[in-house]
């Protein structure tokens, strides 16, 4: 479980009054037609190979605490392992972190930042129920709604994953987590097409336990191999 300290980003801090609202409209969903785990699985927009680069805009909110951010992820769909670099609204690096399915590896974190234990977690654990793990799986339990697909499976950690399709392009809208270890569920919001890429344009992450939200702006994502 992230257990988010209060005063987190204390050097960075914006103290104004939190905005439980989300910032992007509800995706039109379309009827659907008969489909299956498997091919609801493989249709994600991270899934594939190679490298792609995430260009990206953040807002971090826990409480009173807002924290705007900017940044670069480079995510290796292949070996399922991103490398983020963070900056605040003045251009200042605060960090520099690569994470995979079951660690972290912090490359730098601003000095005012490293104070606090568990940052680079936090932010790791993160990116991995955003990009990286707790993914659908061609056994998971399949229902169709009218306009939706829902997958369900049980966890070992003793809880619940859930995910739900629909819209235009048929991709992932919202993974949710319930069990003993926590609650949480992210949210993916305006899928577009950008130079044939098709990828989310907004992404909001609610932490139940915790009790913080992460919001993304999703700018540009590009094919790189470098």
């Amino acid at each position: 479980m992230i257990r988010v300290n209060r005063f987190l980003f204390g050097a960075l801090l914006l103290l104004v009054s939190a905005c439980a609202t989300v910032p992007f409209e509800s995706t039109e969903l379309v009827p659907t037609v008969p489909r299956t785990a498997a091919s609801l699985a493989e249709g994600l927009w991270s899934a594939g190979t190679g490298s792609i680069l995430i260009r990206q805009s953040a807002l971090f909110e826990f409480e009173r605490m807002r924290v705007p951010i900017t940044g670069v992820m480079k995510l290796d769909r292949s070996t399922k392992v991103a490398r983020l670099v963070g900056m605040n609204d003045m251009g200042v690096k605060l960090y520099d972190i690569s994470v995979d399915a079951a660690s972290s590896q912090a490359h730098f974190i601003i000095p005012d930042l490293a104070r606090y234990p568990g940052f680079a977690e936090a932010v790791a654990v993160s990116v991995r129920r955003i990009f990286l793990t707790t993914l659908p799986e061609p056994g998971d339990a399949l229902e169709r709604t009218p306009t939706s697909y829902q997958l369900t499976r049980a966890e070992g950690t003793g809880g619940t994953v859930r995910f739900t399709f629909g819209g235009a392009y048929t991709q992932l809208l919202e993974k949710s987590f319930r069990g003993a270890a926590g609650a949480w569920r992210v949210r993916y919001y305006r899928y577009q097409r950008l130079q044939g890429h098709l990828f989310p344009g907004g992404i909001v992450l609610d932490d139940d336990r915790a009790g913080y939200r992460l919001t993304l702006w999703i700018e540009s994502v590009e094919k790189t191999d470098e």
